[in-house]
């Protein structure tokens, strides 16, 4: 069971901060970005909200992920790879309840963030998951981008030029 948004607001470890990067480098965006940590979740809603908010990581993203679709139906076949993945969606809950949780712990009550914040986390489980059943290894950019999910942060994106992680 991993702590879903319990280290929100909290430093990146070291270890944290190289997934950050390998991350970035293995979309082939600037692995160079600098890192924001964002402190709480009225900041991390502002962060998602922003003007300035950068496609290039959801662009780059969704390009990997048609990329990883078309390669992991080619084996088993569409109908059994959507069968398999289905099984990401069985987390979905627990991962809306701990969100919640962690949010009314550190005094944000806003259901639509909540949401959010766990649709990405699932979002997240579910492309980890896609890259396992095409083969790919855990440094693919979607199992790091998993593993700093189930480490208790939520990985926002690329907001002024800075990869900002709650």
């Amino acid at each position: 069971m991993s702590d879903w948004f319990f280290m929100v607001g909290e430093p990146l470890s070291p270890d944290e901060q190289r997934q950050v990067h390998q991350y970035l480098r293995g979309l082939e965006i600037d692995d160079e970005l600098p890192i924001e940590l964002i402190p709480d979740w009225q900041s991390a809603g502002r962060a998602i909200a922003n003007p300035e908010w950068d496609r290039r990581w959801w662009d780059a993203e969704q390009h990997e992920q048609n990329r990883l679709y078309e390669k992991a139906k080619a084996e088993p076949g569409e109908s059994e790879l959507m069968q398999s993945l289905s099984c990401t969606l069985q987390s979905a809950e627990a991962i809306h309840g701990a969100a919640a949780v962690e949010a009314a712990r550190r005094g944000c009550a806003d259901p639509a963030l909540i949401r959010v914040a766990a649709g990405a986390a699932s979002q997240a489980l579910h492309l980890a998951a896609l890259a396992r059943l095409a083969g790919e290894g855990e440094a693919h950019p979607f199992s790091l981008k998993a593993a700093l999910f189930a480490g208790g942060h939520w990985p926002l994106g690329i907001v002024n030029e800075r990869y900002c992680v709650f």
